[in-house]
């Protein structure tokens, strides 16, 4: 599998085939078979928000075509049945950082609709990182209205690929955040 490390969306008036020409310079990009979604590869993930920011900043018509970017951590593909499992595996290294925080999970399925229910699943893990907290000791919240953090967890067909996205990471880059 093609190893990738974010996950962009396009405006909804946007251009797509724009969108990708501009990410070209920036690392390894691919349309996917969703409208709008583009899974791209690039050396420095803080680096290239950072990029994207400051053109943003100088030059009004830069990647305005862009909606959202999406960093990902951990990608894994996976079968239906053990989707839920290795998304569990999959978040286990962000407990600490999720320990005694707000947050919540939001998962954004593409394809596989009727088959993986998006609040079902948020709220499994939701309950799975509760209970994970407290056999270690710690505890957490949930918390929509002001997080610390989400968990950005971002299906496209049977590739997953999972983020944390904390409040000061989507403060700096406004671009940065779930749907």
């Amino acid at each position: 599998m093609w190893e990738f490390n974010v996950l962009v969306t396009m405006a909804q008036d946007g251009h797509y085939r724009q969108m990708l020409e501009e990410l070209a310079s920036y690392g390894e990009f691919h349309k996917t078979e969703f409208h709008g979604v583009a899974l791209g590869r690039v050396a420095d993930v803080q680096r290239f928000l950072e990029t994207i920011h400051q053109q943003r900043q100088e030059r009004f018509i830069a990647f305005q075509d862009i909606s959202r970017i999406v960093p990902l951590d951990k990608v894994f593909t996976f079968d239906l049945d053990d989707f839920l499992a290795k998304a569990c595996q999959a978040i286990r290294p962000y407990l600490p950082q999720m320990s005694e925080h707000r947050f919540y999970v939001r998962l954004e399925r593409r394809g596989l609709k009727g088959q993986i229910v998006s609040p079902d699943i948020e709220q499994a893990l939701d309950n799975f990182i509760l209970d994970e907290l407290a056999d270690l000791g710690h505890s957490g919240q949930i918390d929509f209205e002001s997080p610390d953090a989400v968990l950005a967890i971002e299906t496209v067909g049977n590739r997953c690929g999972i983020g944390f996205i904390t409040r000061t990471l989507s403060h700096r880059y406004p671009f940065v955040h779930v749907a």
